[in-house]
């Protein structure tokens, strides 16, 4: 990361008041401060270390399809009267890969928990949203077959749409 020296002062005054507004957390603040102050560019990452690189709005609302398309899916299997062929198992969201799909991971935990919405997803999987396998070229697919579907089937399947929806291999 390079910064000009306007930038560095910036960053300078803006970790000295850090300093005083968190005391407990001052000797850090004074570290990195200390490190723009002075220069030593190797360590300007290490203020923003932190922070993830995120997600594109785009990346964002594939989330948000996936989640609207699970919520379809546990409103449907709700409804479905016994005796029924496909268990709470079979429905409930298995999450994101930790490892390689922690973005979507932790933006589907932050809209669901964070946030408070989708919560019949949180009560189907227990607050878990790490799958700890790829899950992204499995919702795609899913996907495209519920974007297929009409707009009033969606959140009412049939247990043989909801049963083929959830065995799609991506």
């Amino acid at each position: 990361m390079k910064l000009d020296k306007k930038e560095r002062l910036k960053f300078s005054y803006m970790l000295k008041i850090l300093e005083k507004l968190y005391p407990e957390e001052q000797d850090y603040y004074a570290t990195h401060r200390k490190a723009i102050e002075e220069g030593y560019e190797l360590h300007y990452e290490w203020l923003t270390e932190h922070l993830y690189e995120g997600l594109t709005e785009a990346e964002c609302r594939e989330v948000l399809d996936i989640l609207d398309m699970y919520r379809g899916i546990i409103f449907s299997f709700n409804a479905i009267k016994e005796p029924k062929k496909i268990t709470a198992d079979n429905v409930a969201f298995p999450g994101f890969d930790g490892n390689n799909e922690t973005l979507q991971m932790t933006y589907a935990q932050y809209f669901i928990q964070d946030l408070g919405r989708y919560k019949e997803i949180e009560e189907s999987n227990g607050g878990y949203f790490n799958s700890h396998s790829h899950t992204l070229g499995r919702y795609r697919a899913m996907l495209q077959k519920w974007n297929s579907l009409e707009q009033d089937v969606k959140y009412k399947m049939s247990e043989e749409t909801l049963l083929d929806l959830v065995k799609t291999i991506g």
